[in-house]
């Protein structure tokens, strides 16, 4: 045997394997953290512009236009006198459950734009939840985590 062999132990290569198993995971939770929040984030943009069409839609024609959530279905529809047409339909993620707190659905606008029934409603992701507010008023909704 010769004694100037070079090569690694079988602990420093079982102490390399640990290191980077736990950076691996480490940075995997990271990068599903941060999806998550750019999966809200796109949402909650599309949301705003939905809530700012079907607000403009009360104000300019003679119809009503609801806001439906299908929780089960995990998706939203912006729907024309009731059950009628469905103009808009949108999908969230599956993992997501979607409660209303004091808000009351479907979302409806008066022939002025006020909303109708105005409340809270909670959004909650696989790893935050966030609090969605549509007061009186402007129609418009303002979310917090």
């Amino acid at each position: 045997m010769l004694l100037n062999q070079k090569g690694f132990t079988l602990v420093e290569l079982l102490i390399t394997l640990a290191l980077s198993t736990v950076i691996l995971i480490i940075s995997g939770n990271y990068a599903l953290k941060t999806y998550d929040t750019l999966q809200y984030k796109q949402f909650i943009k599309q949301f705003h512009q939905d809530i700012l069409h079907l607000q403009q839609l009360a104000l300019t024609q003679d119809d009503n236009f609801y806001l439906h959530f299908e929780r089960e279905n995990h998706r939203y529809l912006i729907r024309q006198g009731g059950f009628g047409t469905k103009l808009i339909v949108r999908d969230y993620p599956e993992a997501w459950i979607v409660e209303p707190n004091t808000l009351e659905f479907p979302l409806q606008f008066s022939y002025k734009g006020n909303l109708k029934k105005p409340g809270t409603m909670k959004i909650k992701t696989r790893f935050r939840t966030y609090v969605i507010t549509c007061p009186f008023g402007k129609g418009r909704c303002y979310d917090a985590a």
